[in-house]
């Protein structure tokens, strides 16, 4: 999988997004039994990915990430939607914040293809924080400093995260990469009229 990877051009030097449309061929890769029977046991009606992104944080590209939530999903066209907001549309993508319904039912599995440690800008989380909804990030952080967990992962190891969970990254301190393919599912149907601009089936 990874000379696949290493073929390609990669976006900016640390990202391709829309990363399984563009390489399709890593699907058999990821999309495994193994894989589909842990996206079963966290949502047995989950049949597609809807977002996928590989990206890297390497030593010459090396950034920080401040705390935040992913509040966005992608969608092939616009249509005024009671309780989608927020539209605009960047390098061919339509981009929105949809209704809380649709934000709850994402998540994500980041597929980690080197050691993450806290030195190489490990994702940080401060936890149960995805079931306050959409928040005021700095007065919630306020009364929640402190509390942030540390995600390290070992290389070939995944991670499974909820957007709505705060979470930022530090620069990396140890000259090393940190690739990571992210990949977000979801068993929740848009409303008629919108469509995911990456739907991939999982299974048939």
């Amino acid at each position: 999988m990874l000379k696949i990877i290493d073929s390609k051009e990669v976006e900016n030097n640390f990202g391709v997004r829309e990363f399984l449309l563009k390489i399709p061929e890593l699907r058999e890769y990821i999309f495994t039994k193994k894989l589909i029977a842990i996206i079963e046991t966290i949502s047995p009606d989950c049949n597609k990915s809807i977002k996928s992104i590989y990206f890297d944080k390497p030593p010459s590209s090396n950034w920080i990430v401040n705390w935040h939530q992913d509040l966005t999903i992608n969608l092939k066209e616009k249509k005024e939607v009671a309780n989608f907001k927020n539209w605009r549309t960047k390098n061919e993508r339509t981009i929105v914040q949809p209704n809380k319904e649709i934000l709850e039912g994402i998540f994500t599995i980041r597929f980690h293809l080197d050691d993450c440690t806290k030195e190489n800008g490990a994702l940080r989380v401060i936890e149960n924080s995805h079931k306050d909804g959409v928040i005021e990030i700095k007065e919630w952080i306020k009364n929640k400093e402190g509390l942030e967990r540390i995600c390290e992962v070992k290389k070939g190891g995944i991670l499974l995260v909820k957007p709505l969970i705060l979470h930022s990254s530090k620069r990396t301190e140890n000259q090393k990469n940190r690739r990571v393919i992210h990949i977000e599912f979801t068993d929740k149907e848009l409303p008629i009229g919108l469509n995911w601009k990456e739907e991939i089936k999982i299974k048939n």
